[in-house]
Parts: C-alpha cells; sequence; structure tokens
C-alpha cells in the first residue's frame, strides 16, 4: 500500500510541474525531495519516531516476513515461535560478533536466562549498551550497588531510567518502579517505545 501511495505521489508530481511549465531540472529536484520525505515518513518515521504505539505494531504486524520485524512484534506479543525464529535468521545473516551478541542477548532476555546473558554480553558494543545490559545482570542478581555504578556508564536517558526502574522493583519501591517506567517509556519513540509499553504495559496504565 505505501509503494503505491508513492507511486500515486510521484504521478501527481509529474503532472503538476508540466502543468506549472516547471523546469525538468528543477522539476526533477522538487519531486526527489518530496519523494525522500514521504519514504523517510512512510517506511523510516515508524521505527525510529513514532509515538504511538498501535501504529508501530500494525507496522511490525504487516512487515512480519522482515526477521527485525518479526523479532520485535514476536517479543512484544509473547510469540515464542516467532522470536526463536527471527533470531535464528538473524544469527546467520549478521556474522560480526557484536550484533551476534546483541541478538543472543535480547533472546535471552527474553527467556529470562541469566546465565546466558552474562556470557552473552561480552561482545556487546558500543560499551554504554554493554553496560546497560551488565546492569541489568547485576540488578537481577542483587548487586543493586554494582548496578548503579554500572549505570553511570549510561548516556541513554531511557535506559537510565528503565535501570533504576530495575532497581526500585528489587528493592520493593513500586511507586518508584512505576515513576521510572513512565519516565523511560516517554523518553523513547519507535521501536524502543514499542518494547518498553509492551513489557510494562499494566504498569504504564496503572500510572
Amino acid at each position: 500500500m505505501r509503494f503505491v501511495v508513492l507511486f500515486g505521489v510521484a504521478l501527481l508530481l509529474g503532472v503538476g510541474m508540466a502543468f506549472l511549465d516547471v523546469s525538468e531540472p528543477l522539476g526533477f529536484i522538487i519531486s526527489m525531495l518530496v519523494i525522500v520525505c514521504l519514504t523517510t515518513y512512510l517506511f523510516i518515521y515508524p521505527i525510529y519516531w513514532e509515538k504511538n504505539v498501535k501504529k508501530i505494531e500494525s507496522y511490525l504486524e504487516k512487515r512480519r516476513k522482515n526477521p527485525a520485524f518479526k523479532l520485535y512484534y514476536g517479543m512484544g506479543n509473547r510469540i515464542d515461535e516467532d522470536v526463536k525464529e527471527a533470531t535464528e535468521i538473524l544469527l546467520r545473516k549478521y556474522k560480526h560478533p557484536a550484533r551476534q551478541a546483541l541478538f543472543k542477548t535480547l533472546h535471552a532476555l527474553y527467556e529470562d536466562d541469566i546465565l546466558r546473558v552474562k556470557k552473552d554480553i561480552e561482545d556487546i558494543r558500543p560499551p554504554q549498551y554493554k553496560a546497560y545490559y551488565q546492569a541489568i545482570v547485576a540488578v537481577e542478581e542483587g548487586e543493586l550497588e554494582q548496578a548503579a555504578e554500572l549505570g553511570k556508564q549510561i548516556k541513554s536517558e531511557w535506559m537510565k531510567h528503565a535501570l533504576a526502574a530495575g532497581i526500585a522493583k528489587k528493592k520493593g519501591n513500586h511507586d518508584k518502579f512505576v515513576a521510572e517506567i513512565q519516565k523511560a517509556f516517554e523518553k523513547t519513540r519507535g521501536l524502543q517505545r514499542y518494547v518498553i509499553y509492551k513489557q510494562y504495559e499494566e504498569d504504564l496504565k496503572a500510572g
């Protein structure tokens, strides 16, 4: 459908430029700028900047043939088979150690397998992502001071709040946990916003 929209816009632009008698070079430049902006909105905006969770989910659901989108949709809706299959495809496709480590870590976290997470995070890059997942492990193991120390290496606002939420939950401070999850959610856009919402849906609604 989105390709049909793009085709239609391109056709209308061509007709419009001809009707206005715009010179061919200028018409080409204007048409390309409009198409690039529209393409960005239709295909890239939902992944990185969209705030409406339902729109993000609809975008992912329609593109589940793409293993990355299938992974996010599967994780969001607890479809174990989709998560497993998408992870296997991504591991076969991307051989770089850092990407392999990230996909393995996401799968291990999905299955709540902290021992696997500890093993898989060693090759994660950049460093702040590695520190984030190390901090998650520390929280799960009750090493809250270590988690807080690792948190100092994290620059991303949503990661800071998500980690603070994990620490608060471990301490039994429910109000702070919900407040920090709300802050993490507000600091995210696109796919990351979707994942946080689906993981903490009840707490976000309660807040």
